[in-house]
């Protein structure tokens, strides 16, 4: 059993499932201390992130958890 391996799977699917459960935070966190996009929005605003990207994060997320479940098995193997 390949330690630094296992342990690369524990922390690849814990993030996974961070940026499933809360994509909007990991937006949030990716943008902050970013001004807004036009000349009439309120620096840091308290509107949602578009659906798109809440998506993507789920999605990135999703590969995460998927790839550090195969390392977990091929560490255990």
């Amino acid at each position: 059993m390949d330690f630094r391996t296992l342990l690369a799977a524990v922390l690849g699917v814990g993030l996974g499932v961070l940026f499933v459960a809360y994509p909007e935070a990991v937006v949030r966190a990716h943008t902050a201390g970013r001004g807004p996009t036009g000349r009439r929005g309120e620096y840091g605003g308290d509107e949602a992130p578009p659906d798109r990207w809440r998506r993507l994060v789920q999605l990135v997320g999703a590969a995460a958890i998927a790839l550090g479940l195969y390392f977990g098995a091929s560490a255990l193997a």
